[in-house]
């Protein structure tokens, strides 16, 4: 394995230990689940917009992901 596949792997195990440790504390699984939800209610806002704007198709794309990410949020994300 070459120096940079090193670092690489290297950085990436300590990001994943550190989201590890901070996924334990409800404070920060409160914050990230909030930031989710936030950003797919402002999907389906800004379909809103989009649509009245005449951009149909596009706005029913943002729309379906907005509405699909919101409900995995809410079925899949219990802890």
């Amino acid at each position: 394995m070459s120096n940079l596949d090193q670092k690489i792997e290297n950085a990436a195990n300590k990001i994943e230990v550190i989201a590890n440790e901070a996924w334990k504390k409800r404070s920060f699984r409160i914050v990230s689940k909030s930031i989710s939800a936030t950003a797919e209610i402002g999907l389906m806002i800004g379909a809103a917009h989009l649509s009245e704007k005449g951009y149909k198709s596009a706005a029913t794309c943002l729309f379906g992901l907005g509405a699909v990410g919101l409900v995995c949020d809410l079925l899949f994300n219990r802890k």
